[in-house]
């Protein structure tokens, strides 16, 4: 992963984290788990930013992925 990579993945991150959580935390009922998923799902975008970056909407891959982990 490239230094920009990682920060536009840090800036997904910023913009994305609470919007991803609440949607875990709603379908899960469980903070904890939800908050594991959450990192599940950016530890995925950082093993492969080039789908992530590839893709027409990086936000709605990130909230594909985060479904999958679900």
């Amino acid at each position: 992963m490239t230094d920009r990579d990682r920060q536009s993945i840090d800036q997904l991150y910023l913009q994305m984290y609470s919007r991803l959580f609440e949607y875990a935390r709603s379908t899960l009922s469980n903070d904890a788990l939800a908050e594991e998923a959450v990192q599940d799902t950016f530890a995925i975008a950082c093993q492969r930013p080039d789908a992530l970056f590839n893709s027409p909407n990086p936000p709605g891959w990130l909230v594909v992925t985060l479904k999958n982990v679900i």
